[in-house]
């Protein structure tokens, strides 16, 4: 491996803060949970062969599941916008209305189509990475994601009509 953890760690942290935080919804558990992401990937990082960034939000997406395991009160069947985020838009949009919108036209998805948008647009995954990830191929996931900007681009225009 020719990247140090360090310098694996400062490029990926960010991302891997904003795909959590989008799935837990506050700040405190988010950083527990980035926490022990990393300090798995450290235990582990010498071992990776294949993609490090791939590798590691899997171990990001197994521990927001142990970390919802263990909380029982909060389950991956309970209705997941209850839970995410709260705040992750308001620094990118103006309008309320827009931001509502947005927000509820991304939890009418099906989870797996919540998932690839967080992982492309809040954690900033390349499809390559994301197929990885999804076990998927590359193809398949870069046509999953434009039919999901179509079909949010669809429901977002339909909220904002009323």
């Amino acid at each position: 491996m020719v990247e140090s953890f360090l310098e694996f760690y400062e490029k990926n942290f960010d991302d891997v803060y904003r795909y959590v935080y989008f799935k837990i919804g506050n700040k405190w558990d988010t950083d527990d949970i980035v926490s022990e992401i990393f300090k798995k990937a450290y235990e582990k990082y010498k071992s990776i062969k294949s993609n490090p960034r791939s590798w590691l939000f899997s171990i990001a997406k197994n521990t927001i599941t142990d970390h919802y395991r263990k909380n029982k009160n909060v389950t991956l069947e309970d209705n997941i916008s209850y839970f995410s985020y709260h705040d992750i838009f308001e620094n990118k949009f103006e309008k309320e209305a827009e931001i509502d919108c947005l927000k509820k036209s991304i939890y009418s998805l099906p989870k797996e189509e919540i998932e690839i948008i967080n992982l492309k647009y809040f954690a900033g995954m390349t499809h390559r990475e994301i197929s990885q990830i999804i076990q998927k191929t590359e193809d398949a996931v870069k046509m999953k994601v434009f039919r999901i900007i179509q079909k949010l681009k669809n429901l977002v225009i339909k909220c904002l009509e009323g």
